[in-house]
């Protein structure tokens, strides 16, 4: 495979260099890390630096480039967390607004902290079926276009597409609105790394339309932790703006081994045809499979109103069975030992990828076909049990002030169930997928206790708070 880093990373096995310098464990390592150990360099002669890219990095990010058909492309080893840092800062600067889905990550709020950005939120739709975000329709087009019309310091906007689900927004048509006001568009692609490489899947906002675009190798392709890639699609921002940035908020000794399997990653769909196709087969029979469970259902993209949809995320409902998607998750973890990625109250998550072995696919099914077959023989009627479910849709708490306007204000901490009326002192997040629930400087609302409340007598992951108390202003 074309791998600059990695194939010379490999070569240090054959070399004889007597490692004066950093890391300090000098390839000499025992017990576990030792293979590792062996191929952890920092800067030395001849290996390039991810900052300053002449050699052999600068000719893994052309071919990173020629791949993905970008202007400019960049191996990230702090995570999508870093390029979203990067990409905001690059285009803003203090003061200056921005417009965000409010679904979007922490880092996202974090570079409007940083900066001492003015926010401005954009909802979009929510399935009343399934609690899954939908689709940003003629409603959120047209609230985008009349806050763009009256506020001229907003220099971009950022949403995740695909979601956390595997919903896809309609990145052209963004773009259209976008360009008519000079805004950049970001997209936070977290979850579609995997797009380019097979028509199966959604077309790329690379694509699409999208200016700045930030992919997790390791979520969807075969790469290790924190790896990720940033692409430029513009000519609105240099690359040099960018690369100012990242050299800011990225680690000044990035790991070679963490570039190097990135780089692979990439390398490995691009090359490997034939893998791919046996990874979307697998999808395909499995999904096929799936349609014969009664009360498991399998979301398919004619479920939602979406533009596209990633048939790679397994979302499962639980909605017929009774059961919760957190229920499903601890039946499938504890009798048959099958770890999903995540679940809450309506569904449950299964990550899939290119490394997914057939056996592992039949694994799965045959578990949810037994759970089906145990559903159905504690007496629940199908057509009694369908019901709706009503989301809970995006709160939309009033905004008193900007989150870093709350920095250095006096706050006290406070339960849960005494907080509504008060102004939200810290973020407070459900994580994953890590998407604030409350904003620093947001007024707390009745559903929102409610909702918080729920999250911590069910056992979710919730950011923020310690126990069942969490921070307000004074």
């Amino acid at each position: 495979m074309n791998t600059p880093i990695y194939t010379k990373l490999m070569q240090l096995k054959n070399e004889e260099r007597v490692p004066f310098h950093m890391p300090g464990h000098k390839r000499r390592g025992n017990g576990v890390f030792k293979e590792i150990e062996n191929l952890d360099i920092t800067e030395i002669t001849d290996y390039d630096n991810l900052h300053h890219p002449e050699g052999i990095i600068r000719e893994s990010m052309d071919r990173l480039r020629l791949i993905y058909g970008t202007r400019e492309s960049w191996y990230l080893v702090n995570g999508s967390t870093v390029g979203i840092l990067a990409a905001i800062s690059a285009c803003c600067e203090q003061g200056d607004g921005i417009m965000i889905a409010r679904n979007c990550h922490k880092s996202v709020y974090n570079a409007i902290r940083l900066l001492h950005l003015e926010a401005h939120y954009f909802y979009p739709d929510l399935s009343k079926r399934y609690d899954l975000i939908e689709n940003i329709g003629d409603r959120q087009i047209k609230e985008i276009q009349d806050i763009l019309e009256n506020n001229k310091k907003i220099r971009a906007m950022v949403l995740p597409s695909p979601t956390y689900e595997g919903v896809v927004m309609d990145i052209a048509r963004l773009k259209k609105v976008t360009e008519k006001y000079n805004v950049i568009l970001i997209v936070d692609e977290a979850h579609g790394a995997h797009f380019p490489f097979h028509e199966y899947f959604p077309k790329s906002a690379i694509d699409c339309g999208g200016d700045i675009v930030i992919q997790s190798t390791h979520k969807t392709l075969p790469a290790m932790t924190q790896t990720a890639l940033l692409h430029l699609c513009t000519d609105k921002i240099t690359p040099e703006a960018i690369s100012d940035m990242l050299s800011v908020y990225e680690s000044s000794s990035p790991s070679y081994i963490l570039m190097a399997s990135a780089e692979y990653s990439v390398a490995f769909m691009n090359e490997n045809g034939d893998e791919v196709q046996g990874y979307v087969d697998n999808l395909q029979i499995f999904r096929k499979k799936c349609e014969q469970l009664k009360f498991i259902h399998l979301i398919q993209k004619e479920d939602l109103c979406c533009l596209d949809y990633d048939r790679s995320k397994l979302v499962f409902s639980a909605e017929l069975s009774g059961w919760n998607g957190i229920t499903l998750f601890e039946r499938l973890f504890y009798k048959y030992h099958i770890e999903l990625e995540m679940a809450d109250q309506c569904n449950c998550i299964a990550m899939t990828s290119v490394c997914d072995s057939a056996e592992m696919y039949d694994r799965l099914f045959e578990a949810l076909k037994e759970i089906d077959r145990e559903i159905a023989a504690q007496g629940i009627k199908e057509k009694n049990k369908r019901r709706e479910i009503i989301a809970d849709g995006f709160l939309v708490p009033e905004k008193l002030m900007e989150s870093w306007q709350c920095i250095g204000m006096e706050k006290e901490w406070i339960s849960v169930k005494d907080a509504e009326g008060r102004i939200a002192g810290g973020y407070v997040t459900l994580y994953p997928p890590g998407s604030p629930l409350l904003v620093p400087g947001e007024k707390i609302v009745k559903e929102t206790v409610e909702k918080l409340r729920y999250y911590i007598y069910n056992g979710y992951n919730v950011l923020g708070l310690s126990g069942d108390n969490m921070p307000v202003l004074k």
